[in-house]
């Protein structure tokens, strides 16, 4: 199983059901359950779905600190992303992450502010990329366009648009938009 083709749901679940096969699979170590059977756990009996989860606890510290030992290569995220993450998930204020971290409070503030940017950025990828590869919204949209193709809208990666489109203020950089252009 490859990290790259998990949904959302599976990476925030820690893993697979897969409906097919009645089965409950751990996306870090590959441990499986079927959903038809009860398991021992904790001493006591439980369905798989439940044995999962606490398997995701016992052996992976939960599903954040499996996706923490992830590679940066699969994850993303440099060392110092990391850190400030595992101080928010376990609610540290930024003064005392400053001080494990050596940075002042103000930093850690700025981290925070950046992982939240690309939070925002990455939801607006998920969209255009779901608009792209999922079958059912490309179906709907290709019902419903026109004939012709329509001219991609002002800055949209479009060069006749962007050509056509007047200089403002709001179409600069967003230090550039407080102040009028002409």
């Amino acid at each position: 199983m490859e990290f790259k083709e998990l949904t959302l749901k599976e990476l925030t679940d820690g893993y697979i059901r897969s409906a097919e096969e009645g089965t409950c699979t751990c996306i870090f170590c590959g441990e499986t359950y079927e959903e038809d059977l009860i398991y021992q756990s904790r001493g006591r009996m439980v369905n798989a779905e439940r044995a999962m989860r606490e398997h995701l606890i016992d052996v992976h510290g939960g599903v954040f600190c499996g996706l923490m030992q992830l590679d940066r290569q699969v994850s993303g995220l440099s060392d110092t992303q990391k850190e400030i993450l595992e101080g928010m998930y376990l609610e540290k204020d930024n003064k005392e992450m400053g001080e494990e971290l050596g940075i002042s409070a103000a930093t850690v503030r700025t981290h925070k502010f950046n992982i939240q940017k690309l939070k925002r950025e990455a939801r607006i990828l998920l969209a255009m990329l779901e608009q792209i590869e999922n079958e059912e919204v490309v179906a709907a949209r290709k019902r419903l366009e026109p004939e012709e193709p329509m001219a991609m809208a002002p800055g949209t990666g479009s060069s006749e648009a962007l050509s056509e489109r007047p200089m403002t203020g709001n179409s600069l950089h967003p230090f550039f938009t407080q102040f009028h252009l002409k």
